[in-house]
């Protein structure tokens, strides 16, 4: 029964097979090899962590190459030593690892291999039964876990330590892993300080804003396949090359063969060749040669053009625009002046010298450089001692090579500043004698004296005046040497001390006062600076006021009686109105209405050159000054304005059609031609043909805008009814300043020689605040603004608008 019960239990259990045996045989060997080649992996591990961390780079190439063959005999040393010994387990050896890990007693798996001693095996019981045993106890057989016993070898754990730093390794190596492992076999190509190798580049001239163009960096292999490098004229090939071994370096060129040396005496040393034209640059490190075809891409000179001539502006400044193009941009640029030896001169004005017939005056142009295209050009001339004169101006411009590009000649008048004070004049005058006619010091000095004499009667409440002018003679007697350079230099303060310093420096302050509130409406300033800056405008504008009534400068003439009235009290209002509009965040409104501010202040300085600016005259004089044809011309440039305004809205408000602006800015074109013909065949309005000149390019400016009106180009209509009106204040100007010069020559002091009693450009005496306004054209509608802009508000928060009136509303708002 016992028997019976064993053999069932035989069956449930399978006795281990051929692929158990084979495991066991393969455990056994990895048990035997694993420890036996583990002296010999530290060698490969050394390798493979040098080559992985870049270590190479830091051993000498024959460091490097004796490693490698120390490394591999010591490799194969070990491998011979420690496994020739090691053979492939036996059947029986599998056999008896099974029985051992399954605990089965007596070799009972291999006892299933014996044969008994006769061959009827099936016939005999006692071998059948032995049999039986044998299989019950093999099927307990089992592989059990392997033990390589390694610690015997490596105590220490080192191994484990470096797998660590090989995967350190790895991840330090990232994509150049590969790279790196196969280099350390290469002692000679890689990139070490004993090895040697070399970093090109190509360093383009600064100017041109260009990157350096790297052609081989150290440790690299150098491509078999270069394409054609185009760098810039004036670029410089720079060579390092580290290490020790033979090197070349060279230029082919079609007129030459550069070769740099390179000193090999110093483990590291570096050559530069300047790339002028196109060639072949050649290196050879070690007998290995690469070849890089370079083509130079020539710098052409700058080209420069006037874009709009030289003229006057409407405050005396000279304006002009150039059109410029360069490869990489102009970098520095200047106005060239020479006088026209052929130009009208008074009878008793002195003849110019040779020297200042050759002089040539350089005026740096700051803005005029960079990027090509057009740039606009204002610039204030008149304390040059040349102003006033014609002069040939051409503007030069230099790129970063050096090299100069220059417009064409262009005749102008240098704009002068009006002196109204005889004796500043004569300052002035005596200032460009000297500049021109050096040699007529003499009389400079004669009329220097003559304005000095008697001193008691004409300097007795003045006495600083005389003293300045007592010191300009003798600068004038003491030359020397040097010529008069310094005094034509200090004469200019000086005229303008004497005509009116407290003058010139409050209009300075008020400019100065308008451009910053402009610039800080612009960038959308608080409102503690917004309103930090209307009052200094408004305690500028008091001041120049003020100055300009204590100066004399004020009209007693009268506007047309339907012209409305401007008080004091009007303009401090308005500064009041921009301020309360960029508060409501009507930032557009503030700055239209600043700039009507700024109109309004222009029309009286106007006013005030168109009478004379200094009191003399009859009464009613100064009203035809400020009418006639620069009266015309004022009026067109408001309308210009109107229509300007109307085309900025349209074209903020989405567009539309431009026909109906078009045919005003046609009719308004009309206009301006009339007075462009009575201008031509009226030689005492505009002798010179200035203000017709100006008027012609306002009329070109119209036709500009009516055909951007016509093609609903709202942008660039703005642009040209913006020059339009430059022309037309240019005309203007040109117009009252001829009225006012006939004025003065047809009228002189009155009988008494006093003057009436001093009155502020607004018509009131001066020193009062209230009284009389002078009549100007009316007043911007700033109460209207505000109430469209709190009316929008007031109807875009009611709750039932539906989306389609929201989005509306708020195009509306954004107008203003």
């Amino acid at each position: 029964m016992t028997s019976v019960l064993a053999h069932d239990s035989s069956k449930r259990k399978r006795i281990p097979g051929r692929s158990a045996i084979i495991a066991a045989r393969v455990v056994l060997f990895w048990e035997k090899f694993w420890p036996a080649i583990l002296p010999a992996l530290a060698i490969p591990f050394a390798y493979l962590f040098i080559s992985l961390c870049d270590l190479w780079r830091y051993i000498p190439v024959w460091a490097h190459s004796l490693g490698l063959i120390l490394g591999a005999c010591g490799f194969g040393y070990l491998i011979f030593r420690d496994l020739r010994g090691i053979e492939f387990p036996s059947r029986r050896d599998a056999q008896a690892r099974l029985e051992a890990d399954g605990g089965v007693t007596h070799a009972a798996l291999q006892a299933l291999d014996d044969q008994p001693f006769t061959n009827d095996e099936n016939q005999s019981p006692l071998w059948q039964a032995h049999l039986a045993e044998m299989r019950e106890r093999a099927a307990k057989a089992r592989l059990g876990s392997f033990d390589t016993h390694a610690y015997e070898r490596d105590p220490l754990g080192l191994r484990f330590i470096a797998l660590g730093l090989l995967w350190i390794g790895f991840i330090a190596a990232g994509d150049q892993a590969g790279q790196r492992i196969a280099l350390g076999l290469a002692p000679t190509a890689h990139g070490g300080s004993g090895a040697l190798v070399a970093d090109l580049w190509i360093e383009p001239p600064a100017y041109t804003n260009r990157a350096p163009i790297y052609l081989l960096r150290a440790g690299e292999t150098p491509p078999k396949d270069i394409a054609q490098i185009d760098t810039p004229e004036g670029s410089l090939l720079v060579a390092q090359i580290n290490g020790t071994g033979r090197a070349k370096l060279s230029y082919r060129t079609e007129r030459e063969n550069i070769r740099p040396e390179i000193n090999r005496s110093e483990r590291s040393s570096r050559t530069t060749i300047a790339l002028g034209e196109s060639g072949l640059l050649e290196l050879s490190l070690n007998g290995n040669e690469t070849s890089w075809p370079i083509a130079i891409i020539g710098d052409t000179e700058p080209l420069v053009s006037f874009a709009e001539p030289p003229a006057r502006t409407d405050d005396a400044r000279l304006a002009f625009s150039v059109l410029m193009e360069d490869d990489y941009g102009v970098r520095q640029s200047r106005l060239v002046l020479r006088l026209d030896p052929d130009q009208e001169r008074p009878l008793d004005s002195p003849a110019f010298t040779e020297a200042a017939l050759e002089e040539r005056r350089h005026i740096p142009l700051e803005g005029v450089m960079g990027r090509n295209g057009e740039h606009q050009v204002t610039l204030d001339l008149q304390s040059d001692p040349w102003a006033g004169l014609q002069v040939f101006a051409k503007v030069i411009v230099t790129d970063g090579a050096g090299q100069n590009g220059e417009t064409e000649e262009a005749l102008v008048t240098l704009p002068a500043r009006l002196f109204y004070n005889p004796i500043a004049k004569s300052v002035i005058e005596q200032r460009q004698t000297l500049s021109v006619a050096a040699d007529q010091w003499k009389r400079a000095a004669r009329s220097f004296d003559a304005i000095t004499l008697a001193p008691d009667i004409f300097y007795k409440d003045k006495p600083k005046d005389f003293l300045l002018l007592r010191s300009a003679f003798w600068r004038v007697m003491r030359q020397n040497d040097d010529g008069f350079d310094d005094a034509v230099e200090k004469f200019w303060p000086l005229a303008l001390q004497l005509e009116d310093e407290a003058l010139e420096l409050a209009r300075q302050r008020l400019e100065a006062a308008q451009e910053a509130l402009r610039q800080a409406l612009e960038r959308g300033a608080s409102d503690a600076e917004i309103e930090r800056l209307v009052e200094e405008l408004r305690q500028a504008m008091n001041d120049y006021l003020m100055a300009m009534a204590q100066s004399g400068q004020s009209t007693d003439g009268q506007m047309p009686q339907d012209a409305q009235q401007l008080e004091r009290s009007d303009l401090d209002d308005m500064l009041d109105a921009i301020r309360d509009l960029s508060e409501q965040g009507a930032s557009n409104a503030a700055r239209q209405m600043l700039s009507e501010l700024e109109n309004m202040l222009n029309n009286l300085r106007m006013s005030q050159s168109g009478s004379g600016g200094s009191g003399r005259g009859q009464p009613g004089e100064s009203g035809e000054a400020s009418g006639g044809a620069a009266g015309q011309a004022g009026e067109l440039i408001g309308r210009q304005r109107e229509l300007a305004d109307e085309a900025f809205q349209q074209g903020q408000s989405g567009g539309g059609n431009g026909d109906a602006l078009a045919g005003e800015e046609g009719e308004l074109g009309q206009d301006l031609d009339a007075l462009i013909d009575e201008l031509s065949g009226n030689l005492q309005a505009d002798p010179n043909g200035e203000a017709g000149q100006a008027l012609s390019r306002a009329r070109n400016a119209m036709r500009e805008a009516e055909n951007a009106l016509r093609g609903d180009d709202f942008g660039s209509a703005s642009d040209a009814m913006e020059r339009a009106i430059a022309g037309l204040r240019e005309g203007a100007d040109q117009l009252a300043r001829e009225q006012r010069r006939q004025a003065n020559g047809e009228s002189g002091p009155g009988e008494d020689g006093q003057r009436g009693p001093a009155t502020d450009p607004l018509g009131r005496p001066a020193g009062q605040a209230d009284g009389d306004g002078v009549e100007v054209p009316g007043l911007s509608e700033a109460g209207k603004t505000r109430a469209v802009i709190d009316e929008l508000r007031k109807r875009l928060g009611q709750p039932d608008r539906d989306e389609s009136e929201v989005e509306y509303l708020e195009r509306l708002l954004e107008r203003f």
